[in-house]
Parts: structure tokens; sequence; C-alpha cells
């Protein structure tokens, strides 16, 4: 037996044979080895081990071997593998391999890993089949390559070879079908039996038992194509056609199993009864004589017309050896006898029912919920002798469709070339009988046979212009002239219904109407047709049936047509026959959908006026499947709809619908009074709105014309009907249309439906309709009449802005929105059960339905602030704007207020996430996402009553069922993406909108609980999230977990570089762990979970290096073409992507440390600098964060401004902008093209382009604006990506500096490795600001992380590399503040470095090693103008850049101190800077008044850094002269600081103001004795400054010193502040011997003695 583990194995096979077939696979070489790998599973097809005592003992030793690897089981494990081995009839050791297999998908499924292994056992038969029919498909394929074909032809012959005396192949698959069919009846046994079951168990039962029978009948169904295969390429012998037939003849009922043996069964018949070469006339005799051997009781067929059509189908495929027999070897008197006995023995099965059994069959196989009433009804007519296929819910699939209808196409084709005399006498005893007798029941067999062409060639229009309107001289195109002549009622109107299956395309449909107009190709050159249908035919009878039906009563409109006689009213002269006016219309309706020409043709007939003919016939009293199709045709006048076609037909029917074409007018007219037209409006339309054809056939005409005309620009400009449609009567517009479609029909005519087809089909009408009017508006012409000069009322097609606004079919639809029956209409399309909806074909009307209702509701709430800020308000200012016909019960007012009554829709959209259907899942998905970021439906409201008031509404309404979605989305997230298909794949499609729901999601609400985290596997509670013991988070198989995989282990690229789709996928993945770990509310649970699996090892060490061969999306980083393709987007979206990995790393460090983890932390950092301990201990060698700093090399400047286009100069683009409030950000390329095609119609319109050369010229300039500004997005997102990942890069690098344990020599080694790194990009990159802000962020970080005592400084190689790196820092720290400008912020990390720098060089000067380089010739070599810069922003910049430049200017005087240099003293001299630094003392007071309380210590702080610079200029000799020549001490004394009494107030306001006044008393009195001591006692000038000024202000002295000695302050002690300026005083006192100087000045004038103030 094959190996049970290849499931999928066999399913990425099935993908690339299905990429094979579709011409898209990628690697044949893959191909071939997955052929040769299963070919073992082909040969061995349906077969299976059944059970044995033998494995069922091995089972109970508990030793399980698979694969070579041998497991333990235990007790449970034993029974459940014996229970799937009991219900599959399967070998015990093979199920126990199976059951195996399900045990991880038996808890993301939620169901029992029996059922888990029963599907995967029927899975894998099934995926089987489909890799053998696409085998056999590719070898059959006339149309492939010739090589492939035989390679595929000698696969097959491996294949069918009999192995060691087994049966031959196609008996095999012949008898696997019997075995299908005994299992069906064992299931339908065991589902009776599940039916006494207990209901919980039955449940599940029926479900398994369901899918199984589902399962094997697509089985059943594909061994029958495949056979039907097998026979074509013979691999078949006689014999299999034997079993065949015994089959068929034992067969007792007509269901679908039956239907499966047909096509082979065909396929049997031309192989064995055919002349094609190769057989032999003799064996065809052979078997003809079995299979019309004597009916016995031994030969007897339990159903006869199936045996008559095994008879029918030979004799047309037989009769081929006797056309035009000429090689004599049969007698002609005994050909006529087999001639003559083949017509009897046709007419005898004709009698038995074969052709109402191949009618049954060619329109059974096709989807049952798009068949047209009117064929289905003219085939219930003529079909009398076939009960119908018992009901079942599996339908066919598209291949068995196929070969069943190739197969017929081929009888077809024989029986009309073999047997001519056949049909002549089907029509001439029809004709007979017909003369004898008008009452009587006739056989209608060759209407049947031509119905039965109709349901052949439908759907297939290359079939039928192939075999018809391709061959002139063909025999089917004759059988159309031949069966077009002189027909009768029945004959006509099958003959319509064939004519139209035959036109499904442009090219059949135009020569359909060539032959209506009795000018097509004339078969074999005969004489023109004579009594045949033509077009002035159908005018005659259309013209002449409608006239005489006007005064008719109407008609009951039955059900369906009844077997036998039609309804005696429908029974008059032919031309009078209803059947036949339908026909007319319905072929009409084919012609002019498809076919231009027809079209034009019956708009410009001079004499037959169809739309009138059309409305004055919807005018009469008919039936309303006459009604339906009369509008029906009218619709179809509509396709590829022009302006005059459109406006021409809303004219009529607004004439119509006014009573213009009543019964008794002879021309159409409009009514003259608005009160009758009122009236006769409303009686029409209320006439339409019973019953589902005539509503559903009337709003389609609304919706055809309601669509834009095609030779519409795109801009959705206009009004799809003329402006002032109705005036005369009423307002313009189409408003009563509209409320007609979505009032009487969608609120309420479903509710009145029996049948759920029409239902739907109803519904989908309408919210066809719907959407249209929604689509159409274009929301951004409001927007660009705001915000740009573009002149939109002379722009668009409408005769201004406020008129399209107004009658736009938009305005109204939304306001029917917020009806309450309407939104419940909207609601209830959308509600449908999941199970059904996966049972649904992708195109059937149930998914169509839900696709539109979807589609809707995301429509109006991307619509809704539009409608509600804009249009509402204008609709209002119109004072008689829609005051006498308001929508009714408007009861919302906005659209999220009715989803509250309907939030079912939630779970609904997530269970249809599970139903199969690609484009359904992400059309849910995106709803979701919008549903989730309504803060109405997704944010607890602020107050309310009652339980649960307080909850998010939507995770309320996903309470029961979240655990159900949460595995649909896991299941989806862990499908295999087709590697063929790539971005194209179905699954990578669905799990991209997955994440993006999910991100959506998480972002609307930071912070709170959200269905994203309920379906991630958290739960969400009252007190935030939290995780249960045994839910599926806890064990690890959540969507959270799966995600977590997808990040950690898929892959971005292959081995020539990153692909765009690969790594979109990647970065959604991680922005969604992102939100994650980065909210408070989930991060404790979430990084423990990430840390578990490894995650910031596995991300960092998978982290490649961007080299300069990589490829990105197939080009180079320097490709010139690169910025304008998708490799931009890749190169960006992996920029975004190293971004959040490398904040996960920041984060992950941070918790590190926090939670005192020292071994993980030394792990991470190793990993970190490229080298990781793996699980066997062995270490391997990576990229370190050093290396990824590779995403700065690539440049991508800055686009040029965009090009001066002399059309466009004047075009105010910023409208486009993706915010508008922000310039850098992308535009919207989609919104900046309808801006240019809005300019483009305004220059047409006022006629500016009349030249052609113009408008080309305009084209051309517009396309190369689109083209600059979707390159220059792609330019703004690379940056804004190297942007993120520089910042999360510095993060990181700044966390391993603060985090790291590193001793004196390790941190300074890490430090220079990261300034080795950054330098040349910190050196060259001053243009991006924001990029050199990060960059000069970390080196200052780095530099100020330093130990400039450390012993890694007195090392020699060491020392002088530090040395070095620091100094090459230094230089370009002081080239950048000399370059930057106006730059303050990056200004400012420059100023930080050098005086970082300076102040720490100046501790290691006097080290050995260092030499003199530091020294001021640094600065000299900088430029002369570095030293103005510096005192520019000192003086003028912003308030943190002052005071930096500030400290500069301290260290750089402290170094020229140091280096007896007076080069900065000087230069300072020569601004003239000291003198302003002095005066600003003079200032402080008055500035400290005005200043703003928030900014009082910022100022205080830029004072202190001034007079620190004043103080280290004070300190040198020359600097004091300086700061004395400019008059510190006058400065001191105008600024009356010393004046203030503190205990009377001081200026300074603010917490702690008295201190802050001595702190700034204290630094001038620093600056004061700094500059008298400079000077020297030598230098009495300076000494009698300082001596005055202690004189002036004695008494402030006096009370700082009384303060100082405790004497006044509270609690006899002082502050610091007010200490250090007592030693001031005192320090100054002493230097100028103030006391003795005040005694002698006291003796002098004062003889005796007395006291001074200091005594």
């Amino acid at each position: 037996m094959a190996d049970l583990n290849s499931l999928e194995s066999l399913q990425a096979l099935y993908a690339d044979l299905l990429a094979l077939s579709e011409s898209r696979l990628s690697s044949i070489e893959r191909l071939g080895a997955q052929l040769d790998a299963h070919i073992r599973d082909f040969k061995n097809l349906l077969d299976k081990k059944p059970r044995s005592d033998q494995s069922r003992q091995s089972l109970a030793t508990g030793k399980l071997d698979v694969a070579g690897d041998q497991y333990t089981i235990n007790e449970d494990f034993q029974q459940g593998a014996l229970q799937v081995a009991n219900e599959l009839n399967l070998d015990e050791l093979d199920a126990a391999r199976i059951f195996l297999e399900v045990q991880d998908e038996t808890d993301a499924s939620g169901r029992s890993a029996l059922t888990n292994s029963i599907i995967r056992f029927h899975q894998r038969r099934k995926t089987v089949l489909d890799c053998l029919l696409l085998i056999l498909q590719q070898s059959a394929d006339e149309d492939q390559d010739e090589a492939l074909r035989e390679d595929m032809q000698a696969i097959v012959a491996r294949i069918v070879q009999p192995e060691n005396g087994s049966a031959r192949y196609t008996q095999r698959c012949l008898s696997s079908m019997d075995d299908i069919k005994s299992g069906l009846q064992g299931l339908a046994d065991s589902l009776s039996r599940a039916s006494l079951l207990g209901q919980a168990q039955q449940v599940e039962a029926v479900e398994t038992i369901e899918y199984q029978r589902v399962s094997l009948i697509k089985q059943h169904e594909s061994i029958g194509v495949i056979v039907l295969y097998l026979v074509k390429e013979n691999h078949s012998v006689e014999a299999d056609l034997d079993r065949v037939l015994g089959t068929l003849k034992k067969a007792d009922k007509y269901d679908t199993l039956l239907l499966h043996y047909f096509p082979a069964l065909s396929a049997f018949i031309t192989r064995f009864g055919g002349s094609e070469p190769g057989r032999d006339l003799a064996d065809a005799r052979a078997l003809n004589d079995k299979i019309f051997a004597r009916v016995d009781d031994n030969n007897t067929w339990a159903l006869t017309y199936v045996h008559a059509t095994v008879k029918a189908l030979w004799l047309a495929e037989y009769s081929g050896w006797y056309v035009e027999h000429s090689d004599g070897s049969i007698p002609d008197r005994q050909l006529a006898d087999e001639a003559s006995q083949r017509s009897i023995q046709f007419s005898e099965v004709l009698k038995d029912g074969a052709f109402d059994f191949i009618l049954t069959v060619s329109a059974d196989v096709k989807p049952t919920e798009w068949q047209d009433p009117a064929r289905h009804g003219l085939r219930q007519w003529l079909q009398r002798k076939v009960p119908v296929i018992l009901s079942d819910t599996v339908p066919f699939s598209l291949d068995f469709q196929k070969v069943q209808m190739d197969q017929l196409e081929g009888f077809i084709e024989a029986f009309i070339t073999n047997l001519p005399d056949v049909l002549r006498k089907l029509r001439t005893e029809e004709d007979e009988q017909r003369q004898s007798s008008k009452e009587h029941e006739h056989d209608l067999d060759l209407e049947k046979f031509i119905v039965i062409i109709s349901y052949v060639f439908e759907g297939r229009p290359k079939a039928a212009y192939d075999g018809f309107w391709d061959v002139p001289d063909g025999a089917l195109l004759g059988f159309v002239h031949w069966a077009s002549k002189r027909a009768s009622t029945p004959l006509v109107s099958a003959f319509c219904e064939m004519l139209q299956a035959i036109s499904e395309d442009e090219d059949c449909a135009t020569a359909a109407h060539q032959f209506l107009l009795d000018e097509g190709a004339q078969s074999s050159g005969k004489m023109r047709r004579t009594a045949s249908l033509t077009w002035n035919q159908i005018f005659k009878e259309l013209t002449f049936f409608s006239s005489k039906i006007r005064d008719r009563p109407a008609l009951p409109q039955p059900q369906n047509f009844r077997p036998g006689k039609p309804h005696s009213d429908l029974a008059e002269a032919e031309p009078e026959s209803a059947m036949m006016l339908e026909s007319y219309l319905r072929l009409i309706t084919r012609l002019c959908s498809e076919s231009e020409a027809a079209r034009n043709f019956l708009a410009q007939h001079s004499t037959f006026h169809i739309t009138d003919l059309l409305f004055q016939l919807a005018s009469s009293a008919i039936q309303p499947r006459l009604r339906a199709c009369a509008f029906t045709t009218l619709q179809s006048l509509l396709s590829n709809k022009t302006r005059e076609a459109g406006e021409f037909l809303w004219a009529s029917l607004d004439v119509w619908i006014s009573g213009g074409y009543s019964s008794g007018a002879s021309a159409p007219k409009a009514s003259t009074s608005a009160t009758t037209s009122a009236a006769s409006m409303g009686a029409i339309l209320k006439g339409l709105a019973s019953g589902f054809e005539e509503p559903n056939a009337f709003v389609r005409l609304l919706h055809s014309l309601v669509l834009p005309y095609k030779d519409e620009a795109g801009l959705h400009d206009g009004l799809p009907f003329p402006e002032n449609l109705g005036i005369s009567f009423r307002q313009p517009g189409i408003d009563p249309y509209i409320d007609f479609a979505l009032g009487p029909i969608f609120a309420t005519q479903p509710l009145e439906l029996n049948e759920m087809i029409q239902v739907r089909l109803l519904q989908l009408t309408c919210l066809d309709f719907i959407a249209t009017c929604l689509d159409t508006f274009n929301e951004d012409l409001v927007i660009f009449a705001s915000q740009t000069n573009v002149s939109v009322d002379a722009a668009i097609q409408a005769s201004n802005l406020q008129n399209y606004v107004l009658l736009h079919p938009f305005s109204r639809v939304m306001e029917w929105m917020f009806n309450e029956k309407v939104m419940a209409a909207v609601f209830a399309a959308v509600h449908q059960d999941p199970a059904d909806v996966a049972c649904a074909a992708p195109d059937s009307p149930l998914v169509l339905c839900l696709l539109r209702g979807i589609h809707v509701i995301t429509t109006i709430l991307n619509l809704q602030p539009t409608y509600l800020d804009i249009i509402l308000p204008l609709m209002k200012s119109q004072p008689n704007y829609r005051r006498n016909n308001p929508v009714a019960s408007a009861a919302f007012s906005c659209f999220e207020d009715g989803i509250l009554n309907h939030l079912t829709i939630f779970p609904d959209l997530g269970r249809y996430c599970g139903t199969g259907h690609a484009e359904l899942v992400v059309a849910s998905l995106k709803l979701l996402e919008k549903l989730s970021a309504s803060p109405k439906l997704s944010f607890p409201p602020v107050a309310g009553f009652g339980r649960g008031s307080d909850r998010n509404r939507a995770l309320a309404a996903l309470d029961d069922d979240a655990e159900t979605i949460s595995n649909i989305l896991l299941l989806e997230m862990e499908a295999d993406i087709d590697i063929n298909q790539g971005p194209e794949s179905s699954a990578y499609i669905i799990q991209i909108h997955i994440l993006d729901f999910l991100n959506s999601c998480l972002r609307a609400a930071p912070g709170q609980p959200t269905i994203a985290h309920l379906l991630l596997g958290f739960q969400c509670g009252p007190g935030g999230l939290s995780v249960e013991a045994d839910s599926p988070f806890n064990r690890g198989i959540s969507l959270f977990h799966t995600i977590l995989n997808l990040v950690l282990q898929s892959p971005v690229g292959d081995d020539s570089g990153p692909a765009s789709w690969l790594v979109a996928l990647h970065l959604k993945g991680m922005q969604v762990l992102q939100e994650l770990w980065s909210s408070t509310i989930s991060t404790k649970i979430v990084m423990p979970e990430i840390r578990a699996n490894d995650a910031c090892f596995v991300m960092f060490v998978r982290e490649g290096v961007i080299e300069p061969n990589l490829t990105w999306d197939g080009l180079l980083l320097a490709d010139p073409a690169f910025s304008s393709t998708s490799s931009a987007t890749c190169f960006s979206n992996y920029l975004f992507r190293r971004a959040l990995i490398l904040q996960y790393l920041s984060a992950e460090l941070r918790q590190i440390v926090r939670s005192h983890a020292p071994s993980l932390r030394e792990r991470i950092f190793e990993t970190l600098m490229g080298s990781t301990t793996v699980d066997d201990g062995q270490k391997v060698d990576h990229a370190t964060i050093f290396d990824l700093f590779d995403f700065m090399d690539p440049d991508f400047g800055r686009n040029s401004n965009p090009p001066q286009l002399s059309w466009f100069s004047d075009a105010d683009l910023l409208a486009c902008l993706d915010d508008t409030t922000d310039i850098s950000s992308p535009y919207d390329i989609s919104k900046l093209d309808e801006l240019l095609g809005l300019r483009r119609a305004e220059l047409t319109h006022t006629g500016r382009l009349q030249n052609p050369q113009d408008a080309t010229a305009v084209n051309v300039q517009a396309q190369g604006l689109l083209q600059f500004y979707a390159q220059d997005n792609e330019i703004k997102r690379i940056g804004a990506a190297r942007l993120t990942v520089l910042r999360a890069w510095v993060q990181l690098t700044l966390v391993m500096v603060e985090s790291g344990e590193f001793n004196g020599s390790a941190r300074t080694s890490f430090v220079l490795r990261a300034l080795q790194t950054i330098m040349p990009r910190l050196e060259g990159d001053l243009e991006d600001v924001d990029e050199a802000v990060e960059l000069a962020s970390l080196a200052k970080s780095l530099i100020f992380s330093l130990d400039f005592t450390s012993d890694s400084f007195k090392t020699g190689d060491m020392g002088n590399l530090v040395s070095d790196r620091l100094f090459h820092l230094f230089q370009v720290s002081l080239r950048a503040i000399s370059t930057l400008g106006s730059k303050v912020a990056l200004k400012e990390y420059y100023y930080n470095i050098c005086f970082r720098y300076l102040a720490g060089m100046s501790d290691v000067n006097g080290i050995s090693g260092i030499h003199k380089r530091h020294s001021i010739q640094t600065v000299k070599s900088a430029g002369e103008r570095v030293i103005d810069f510096v005192c520019d922003d000192a003086h003028g910049g912003e308030a943190t850049c002052r005071i930096s430049a500030l400290l500069v200017l301290v260290a750089l005087v402290k170094l020229g101190e140091s280096e007896n240099s007076k080069y900065i003293i000087e230069s300072l001299t020569r601004l003239n800077f000291i003198g302003i630094l002095v005066e600003s003392i003079q200032d402080i007071t008055m500035d400290l008044r005005d200043i703003a309380v928030q900014d009082v210590d910022m100022y205080l702080s830029y004072c202190h850094a001034r007079l620190a610079l004043l103080l280290s200029i004070s300190q040198t000799r020359f600097g004091a002269a300086a700061v004395l020549n400019a008059g510190l001490f006058h400065a001191v004394k105008a600024s009356t600081l010393f004046t203030i009494d503190p205990d009377l107030g001081v200026d300074i306001e603010g917490p702690d103001a008295v201190g802050k006044h001595y702190n700034l008393l204290a630094a001038v009195m620093r600056i004061l004795c700094a500059a008298v001591l400079s000077r020297g006692s030598q230098n009495q000038q300076t000494i009698d400054q300082g001596r005055k000024f202690l004189s002036e202000n004695r008494l402030t002295i006096l009370s700082v010193l009384k303060r100082s000695a405790g004497l006044g302050s509270i609690g006899g002690s002082s502050d610091e502040s007010v200490d250090e300026l007592a030693a001031s005083y005192m320090l100054l006192i002493s230097v100028t011997d103030f006391l003795d100087f005040e005694d002698q000045t006291s003796h002098k004038k004062q003889p005796t003695s007395g006291f001074t103030v200091f005594t």
C-alpha cells in the first residue's frame, strides 16, 4: 500500500500539475521528480488493505512503525486507531498511521481525531484521482507541446502497465466505481443507525457520514472521467464496454452515479463503434448485434430510457460506416435494407425516450441555479418520458461537465452527419401528425434534439463557432439552414433557443445576425433560402402578435410549462404563440447583448422600432414572464452603452412609466399632467412589484441604465441619465425608480417569495443596482473643488458640481440605506448558513449575493462621512429639494447604529472565512477590518445600564463563535502557498488580509481588548487579557502561535534575494507581534511566549546582510529602474521588517535585564556580537549587530523637483497627498490620476485643446507626472523605512550599552566598534536631518558612556586607537557645527559631543601616550568661522542649543588655558562675545521679571552657562582683563542682583525662588573673585573695583554672612548656596584687603576711634 503520509506531497504535486495545465509551472524538474515519487500511488489507485488479525495484533503490542520511526502508543490511541479501521474497513496499522498524522489537526479543527482521520483518508484518495486526471488530460491534449505530451503519455503508460498478473487499469477503475457505489450504500445504512443515537453523537456522526458521501460521489465522478481518457488513449478493450453496459443494465434509478458513466460510454462507443482508422466493420457489426440483442428475461434493462439512449448513441456513431460507402463489399440492396433497419431502430429508441433522457442529461449536469426559466419550461414541456433526477447536493464538476458536453457534441454531429434520413423523417412525421390532428399530442423529437443542441453548446462559444459558423459547408450549419425552414411554432421556439445558445460571444452572435439577415454564407453555394427564419419574419410576427394582444386580458402565469399540450390560449395560430414570441425576444436579447452589429441594426432600423414595440408590449395585458422578457430585451440594447442609447432609453422609460405607451395609444406620448403622471407611475410600478421575474427583470434594466457609459474616462464625473429627466412632471432625476427598487422590491419582495433561489437572485439584482449607484459616485470631486484650483464645474460632464451631487443616485440610495427595512434586507442578504456557502459554487447566486452585499456594506461605511458631512447638509440647504418625498423610516443617524441591531454579521463574516471561496474570504476580512475599527462597534459605551453594558459590542457578538472562527483563520494561515502562483495564490492573498485585519483591529483600540485578541487566543475579560489553563494558547496551538511560527520559519526570498510578496507576508506577521509585545495589556503574556520559542536568536541568526549583488524582485539596488518597480517596495518592506526585529530585540533585552537573568542576557549579547550557541553546544557564526548597519549603504537621493510641465504648471497637487497636513507624505496616485484627468477635461471643455498636438502633449505630461510621483513615493517610502530601521538599530545599540555588564576595556572596545560603524555615515550624512540626528544622538550617548579615566586610555595601542577614533569624531563634530546652519536639533548633539570630548580628554591630557594633537590647533584647523558659529548659537540659538554651545566654549577656554593658548579668548574678544556676555548680566533681573513661569528654569540654566563661560575666561590673566575691560563690575551693579533683599522677595517666580537667587549670586561672585584673583594684587585698578563693589553691597554681604553663620536662618542652619556665596564674599574681602582699606579710610576721615560694619 502507498505511504499514507504522502497527502501533503500529493497536494503539492496537484498544484504543480494544475500550474502545468495553465502554463505557469515554475519548475518542470520539480514536477518530474514528484511524478516519479508518486507513480506507485497512481498504480495503486484506490486500493486499500482490509482489516486483518495480524495487523490488529501488531497494534496491540503498543509499538507503531512509521517510515522507520518507532512510536510507543497507549491504549487510548490503539482504540482510536481501531475505530478508524472499523469505519473505513482499513488495515489497522495503516489506520493507526493516519490516526497519528491527524493528532496535530484535532485541536485546530475542532473535530474529533476519528473524523479528521476519515477526512484525511478521503482527501488523499481524491487528490490521487485529481492528479491522475490532470496527467491524463495533459497526455490527451493535442495542443500541448509535443515533447511534454510524449513525456506525459510515457508516465500514463507506466501507470496503467499491469503488474504481477493484476487486472487491467481500466478494469480496476470500473471496479473502484462499483466499490464506491457499495460504500455509499453502506453509508446510507450507517446514517440510519446514527439516527438511533443520542442528539450529541448524532450531529458529528451525520456530518462525518455526509462528508464521506459527498467525497465518494466526487471520487466516483473523477474515475468516470478518468475512464473516458483511458478509452481515448487506447488503454481499454471491448470487455470494458461490456462491463459498463452491464452496470447500466442493472441501474434501477436515475441519479448522479448513473450519469457518471455516460461520458465514458460515449467514448467507448466512438472507440469500438466508429469508423475511425484501425477499426473493422465486422467487429462493429458484431457489437451492433450484441447491443440490439433481443430483450428477454436474460437481457432486461431496468430503465428502458437508458437502454434506448445507449442504442441511440450507438446508432449515431455506428451509422458512420455506411455514409458514402463505396468499397463494394456490401451489396447496395443490403445497404438499403440495413439503412431502413437502422431508421426503424432509431424510431423505436425515440419512442422509448432516448431523446428525453439525452435532453435531461444535457440539462442536469449544469448548475440548476442559473438555469433559464424559459428554457427550463420548454424542456419540461418537451420531456415526457423520463423522471426527474434524484435530488442531490453534490454538483457536477467542471471537468465532468466539459467531457459530457464534448461527448454529446460528438453525438450531435454524428447524428446529423450519419443519419440525415432519420432527421428528415422526424420532421415529416411531425408535420403529418400536426396536419392530421391539431388536438392530438404530437411527438416533438426534433424539437427535443434542437433543445439538446441548446444545452450542449450553452456556455461553449468556441465550440459553437468551430462547429457551426466557421464551417460554411459543414453539416451543423447545414442543419441550421434546414431547421429554420417552414418551421412550426414549437420548432421555431426550439430553433430560437438553439440559435441563441450558439451565439454567446461577439463572433458567434454577429454570425447569427448575418444568418438572420439572409446574407449568411449559403451551404454549398445553393440558391437563396426560402421560407427561412429571418429578421424580417421575426419583425412581422412580433408586430402582428404584439398588436393583437394589446387589448387581451392578462393570462395567469403558470409556474412551469405543463407536460402535454399547452394552454388553449397559447395554442392559437402559430404567429400568436406566446411561447414563440418569448423565444423571439430571448433571441434578440442574446444577439444584442453580444453583437454590436445586431444592436446597431435594430437601433437604426427604418421601419421596426424595437423600443416602442417592447414598451407597448410591457403596457399590454400579458403574462409576467413575457413582460420580464421585454425588459430583458430592453436591457440588452444597453450592452456597451453609449450616451445616446442610454438617454434615449431613459426618455422612453419615463414616457412608459407615465402612461405614454398605454393601450390604445397609436404612438408614445408624454403626459402633460403631473398628477396624472404620478398616478400612472404609481400604478405601473405597483403592478411590477409582485412575483419574481418581473421585478427582477425591471431592476436589472434599471441597473443597466445607471451603469457608466462605455466612453467615460473613468472619472465618474457625469450622471447616467439626462439632467432634465422627468422635469415636466416631477423633480428631475431618477428618485422614483430608486425608491421602487429599494422600497417595494429589495426591502419587501424577497419576503414574499417561496423559492430560495428566486430570493437570492432578486437580492443579487438589487444589490448590483445599489452597488453601482454607490460605486459610480466620485467623492474626490467634492474634495478637489474645495482644495485645488481646478475648476470642477467646468471640468466635469455634469452641468455643475451641485447638480452632480444632488442628482446622482448615490444620494438617494444613501438615504435609503438608513431605512430600517432596507438595512434589514441588506443584512438578511449577507446572513447565510456557512455550510451552504461552502457547498456552493464560486459563481453561484448565493456566493455572488454575499459578495455583493458585503461590498455594499463596506462601500457605505467608506462613503458615509462624505454623505453625512457634505452631501446631507447640501441637500438640506436646498429649499425645495425632496421636500415632498423623503425616505420613510430613516431610523438611524449612522449606519453603525443599524449594525448594532444586526451584530450577527460579526460571526457570519468570521465563519465565511472557512468556506473555501477566496474572494469571499478577502471581502469578509476587509469588512471585519472596517467594522473592528469603528468606535461605535468596537469600543465600550461611556456609560450604560444593565449587565454587560460596558462590554465591547464586537467582542460580545463573538462570544459563542470565537474559537470556531479562530480555528478557521488558523487553518487559513497554515495553508500552503502555491509556489507557482506566488502572490497570486489564494492562500497567500487570504493570509495577507488576515494579518491586515488583525493589525487594523489592534491599532484601532490600543490598550483595550479587541476581537483580534479574542481570535488570537486570549481571553478578554473586564480586567484585561488572560490565558486559560487548558486553552489553545496555553497549549501553543493558537492563531498567535501560528503567526509566530510564520515569522520564525517562513522565508523572505530565494537564493537570488528577497521577494516582495514573501517580505510583505513576513512584515505583516511581525507587525501583529509588535502590536502585542508593545501593548501594556498583552506584553506580559506575549513576551514569555515569544522568548520560549527562542525568537530573538532565530530572528537574528536568520537575518542576512544586504550585499550589493543581492537582487530585490530580480533587480540590483544599483539598477537605474530600481526605484520605479516593485523592487523598491520589496526593499522598503525588508527594512521595515528589519526594524521590527531590532525593536523586538531591544524590548527583549530590556525585559531580561529587569528580570535579572544574567545567563540569558549573556547569550543574547553573544548572539548580537555574531556568535550563537545552538542546542548541541556548537557555536554558529553569523552577522553581528554592526554588520546589520548595512541598510545605510544604498543611497536613494530624493527626487528632484517635479518636471516643469506647461499644461499642469499651475495645478495644485497637494490635495492628493495621503496626509494633506504633511507635505512629506506620499501621494495617492489614483487620486492624482483623477485630478490630472479633471485638469485635462477642464482644458478640453474650455476649448484649449482643439489642436491635436496639444491634447497629445497634455496626455504625455500627465503620464510623466504620474510616473514621477510614483517613483517619488517609493523613494519616500525607502527613506521612511531606512529612518525607522536606523532608529531601531540605534535603540538596540544604546540598550546594549546601558544593559551590558562591560568592564572598562570591554566597554571602550564596544563603543569604538560602534563609532567605527557609524562614522562614515555620520561624516557624510548631514543633508538628511532625521537620519543625522539619530546617528549624532548615538555618537553622543556612546562618548558620554566612556570613562576617560579607565585603563583603556592608558594602554599603548589601545590608547592611541581610542584617541584617534575620538579625535576623528571631534573633527567631524566641529565640521558639522560649521556647516549645519539652522538645523538646531542636530547641532545640539554635535555640541554635546564636542563638549564631552574636550572635557574628557582634559582628564587624560597628562597621561603618557596622549600627545599634543588634542591642542587648540585642532580648532584652528577647522576654520576661524567655527568660533563665529559657536558664538552665534550661544547668543542667538534656541534654548538648549545655546547652552550646549556655551558649554563647548567653556571647554575650549579650558583647553586653551591648559595649552597656554590665547586663541579662544582672542577669538571671543575679536567677536566682542565677551562684552556681550558681560553685558547680559545686567539684563538678568529684567528678563526674570518678564519670563513665563514655565520657562524660568531653562532661562536660569542658560544664565549659569553664560556665567560658567565668563568664569572660565576670568580664570586666565588675559581673559580676566578682557572681562574687566568689558565692564564686569558695572554690569553687576546695573543688574541690581546684589541690591535685592531675599527676605522681601526676589524676581524669580516658582518653587525655591530664594535658593535659585542665591545660586545666581554665587555664580556671579565666582566670576568677580576669579577676575580679581587672575589680575593679581598688583593691579590696583581691579582691587579698587572690588573694594567699591564690597562697599556698595555691604548690607547684602552682611545679611549673607549672618545667614551663613546661622544667625538669621530657620533652624540655625544655612543653605549650601548661601555658604558658597559667603565664602566668595570673604575671598573677595581678603583679596582686596577690604577690611584694612576700610580701617585706613575711616582713620583718615575720623581720627577718633570708631567702628565699621565688619567689626
